[in-house]
């Protein structure tokens, strides 16, 4: 796929609201999370090494891409879990894999906890099932505030997350994504702001500690880390992996969005993971 193909997208009624799903390729089904601010694009270096051979289904979370509002009553990671089976129930898929970064990570941990007979595995990259530190929590709880008040994304914010997004050599060496983030950031408008962005903001950085979910899931699993992410410090992958008794895999000037930052190491990374399980 590249950026003069055409992207043909589904839309579903789930839980009462429209979900955008990009459906491409062949094969065994895989479930991909993006993570909180981006898109669909956020796995477009995957997509196009894996669509010959696998099925992927790529969700646009609520608020994010042409997705609409979140639907009332979602309160948890886990409530979102359930809205993602719920699509693959409507695709009439019974067996897949998640592979989840950040946002998508954590949903998709409580999606293959919840269904250990239909998820067979599981990867997930710059993410972490604990609750979010407090510091981080006081830091972004404020940012949050201050765009539901003001009704945007001002650029002062924008300027304070890149660096949360992506390691200093990768804005270096591909400015571009930086640019492409600010311009995804930059397009929502108050409405979408206030009725999605934030509050699943608040549901991901207000979550509880949800690593005793780890302990029910029985899945092939990876864990994908970037040494260099300053949302999700790779030692916090590491804890996982020895939770599910597995290794992390620690990429080097990498931040949080290794599936952009790293592509080919991503993409081989999960390529091996997918062809062992399938």
């Amino acid at each position: 796929m590249n950026n003069n193909d055409i992207v043909e997208y589904r839309f579903f009624d789930i839980a009462g609201s429209t979900l955008s799903v990009i459906d491409r390729g062949d094969g065994p089904a895989v479930l991909l999370g993006h993570g909180y601010l981006w898109d669909w694009r956020m796995w477009q270096p995957q997509i196009e090494a894996l669509q010959k051979r696998f099925r992927l289904i790529v969700p646009e979370m609520w608020g994010h891409g042409r997705s609409g509002v979140m639907p009332g009553g979602t309160q948890s990671l886990a409530d979102v879990a359930a809205q993602m089976l719920a699509l693959m129930d409507a695709l009439e898929i019974e067996e897949f894999t998640v592979i989840g970064s950040s946002m998508g990570g954590m949903w998709g941990a409580h999606l293959a906890a919840s269904a250990p007979k239909r998820v067979h595995g599981l990867a997930v990259l710059n993410s972490y099932l604990g609750e979010e530190p407090l510091t981080n929590r006081r830091t972004y709880f404020g940012m949050l505030d201050q765009v539901e008040r003001e009704g945007r994304v001002t650029d002062s914010i924008i300027a304070n997350i890149m660096p949360l997004f992506f390691a200093p050599a990768t804005l270096a060496r591909s400015p571009g994504l930086g640019t492409q983030l600010r311009q995804q950031v930059a397009e929502y408008d108050t409405a979408r702001l206030r009725q999605s962005i934030v509050p699943l903001g608040r549901l991901i950085f207000g979550r509880e500690d949800a690593m005793h979910i780890l302990d029910r899931i029985n899945a092939s699993i990876l864990v994908i880390a970037g040494r260099q992410d300053r949302s999700r410090p790779f030692g916090e992958s590491v804890e996982m992996a020895e939770r599910l008794s597995t290794s992390a895999h620690i990429l080097d000037d990498c931040g949080h969005s290794a599936t952009l930052e790293q592509p080919e190491t991503v993409n081989a990374l999960l390529e091996e993971f997918l062809e062992t399980i399938n």
